[in-house]
């Protein structure tokens, strides 16, 4: 049963996964941790996991929960990750089969224009929607109510540091995940 459910869910999240996969995080974790499938930290460390192994984060995202949810053998896990990745990737699958043949024709009608222009405002809330939960536990780690009197001031400043590395001094993602990986070691 728990395997229909990660693959309804999961086909569900593949539909509506506009934006990539950076906006389809917040997504994710909505339907992961409000199922109390993983907590937000348990879902914090697989999107990390994510973003640091190859291909695209919905994907990886989807097979690590799937390797977790169901717990118990090897094998379950494995049933897991691969009904969950088969139900993020079917649906991108199955409506670029549909649309392929028409996608020049429809890329220029003004419904096509409207409709992304729609949908662009909802991708940006779902990825501030995300970076606000990583910056919540990577400067507030504490579960408590009190944030202030969990306040992280190096993880506070590494943020900074990283956006603007990134921002400002155009710094790839690869060396930063490195030089992060590196601030962990050295300050937690």
């Amino acid at each position: 049963m728990i395997y229909l459910h990660l693959f309804t869910v999961f086909f569900k999240i593949g539909l509506f996964s506009f934006g990539g996969g950076l906006a389809i995080i917040a997504v994710i974790q909505q339907e992961v941790v409000g199922r109390g499938w993983l907590s937000t930290e348990e879902y914090a460390q697989i999107v990390t996991i994510s973003q640091i192994t190859p291909g695209p984060i919905a994907v990886n995202a989807a097979t690590f929960v799937g390797a977790r949810v169901p717990g118990g053998t090897m094998a379950e896990s494995f049933l897991g990750s691969l009904v969950a990745t088969l139900g993020v990737t079917l649906p991108s699958f199955l409506l670029v089969l549909l649309v392929a043949g028409s996608l020049k024709k429809f890329s220029g009608s003004p419904v096509t224009k409207s409709l992304l222009m729609g949908i662009r405002p909802a991708i940006i809330g779902f990825m501030l929607s995300a970076a606000l939960i990583f910056f919540k536990l990577s400067v507030f780690p504490s579960t408590n109510e009190q944030l202030l009197s969990s306040f992280n001031p190096v993880g506070f400043l590494l943020s900074l540091l990283f956006f603007y590395l990134h921002f400002y001094k155009n710094v790839g993602p690869i060396p930063l995940i490195l030089l992060a990986a590196a601030g962990g070691l050295a300050f937690f």
